[in-house]
């Protein structure tokens, strides 16, 4: 059993919940060839987390705060839950995270069990794997508030995976230490459009039809091992009449140690933005 994880869905601001690490003297700068290599060590660690991860179970609680425009919060909610993955039964290579909630701003969810049996009864008679998966995340997601997210705990580091490099520049940005492991830091930007990771836009103004995504990050892996200790990722929105890209959804991942070989989530925030305005000149 992994220690609790701590989920936090946040609106607008996070400014209270992001760490400081202690920063260290940045490192000489490496070869492209060096990048690479720690780029190729850092996916196959990835890998290695998913594959072991898979077969983990733990205490999860999240927290999600949905806040007004005025930066007041406007709901909250705490939900305790069991974090297991689901390995479709239909397709041995689809798994999803399925949440066994226990409570809900601290009142126990009556019949549990029951709740539990009817749904594996269901997944029993689903007759594709799209339709299994799809009642999980159901299950798992109906207490959350505006926002849910899926596959963030299981799925370590995205945008690792040698297939969208050719759509990714990736880039040395120093050297610092985390739970007294030197990690080097990899900045990474989005520079052409893949499909495997382009989002799909709704509700835009008209000012910004036709607008695009773009990804960008950070991500601090151990000078030694290559693992993930921890990873900041934001999808932003680029047009022409945006001064700068604009952030529309982030994440922030910290991992810790465990004694299962691989570094466990520690604590994972993801916010969501979605209440545009105009600034002074008018620009949004």
């Amino acid at each position: 059993m992994l220690p609790r994880i701590l989920i936090l869905f946040v609106v607008l601001t996070l400014t209270h919940v992001v760490p400081a690490f202690g920063q260290q003297p940045a490192g000489t700068p490496s070869t492209p060839a060096e990048l690479d290599e720690l780029l190729r060590r850092a996916e196959l660690k990835a890998k290695e987390y998913r594959d072991k991860f898979k077969d983990l179970s733990a205490d999860e609680e999240q927290e999600i705060l949905e806040y007004e425009t005025d930066g007041k919060v406007k709901r909250q909610r705490r939900i305790v839950s069991d974090l297991v993955i689901y390995q479709s039964q239909l397709d041995s290579t689809k798994m999803r995270e399925y949440r066994n909630v226990r409570s809900v701003d601290g009142k126990a969810i009556e019949n549990r069990d029951k709740r539990l049996v009817s749904l594996f009864n269901k997944l029993a008679k689903a007759d594709s794997a799209k339709k299994e998966l799809d009642r999980i995340n159901r299950e798992s997601s109906r207490h959350y508030l505006a926002f849910s997210s899926d596959g963030y705990t299981l799925n370590e580091g995205m945008f690792l995976v040698e297939n969208l490099r050719s759509a990714l520049e990736f880039t040395f940005a120093g050297r610092e230490q985390i739970n007294g492991r030197d990690v080097i830091v990899v900045k990474y930007q989005q520079t052409a459009p893949h499909p495997e990771i382009n989002l799909k836009l709704e509700s835009l103004p008209k000012q910004l039809k036709g607008a695009e995504t773009r990804h960008r990050g950070r991500l601090w892996l151990d000078a030694e091992t290559a693992q993930l200790w921890r990873e900041e990722q934001e999808a932003t929105i680029v047009h022409p009449v945006l001064r700068r890209p604009l952030v529309f959804i982030r994440f922030d991942f910290e991992y810790k140690s465990s004694k299962f070989g691989i570094l466990t989530p520690r604590r994972i925030v993801f916010s969501a933005f979605r209440h545009g305005r105009g600034a002074f000149d008018k620009a949004p």
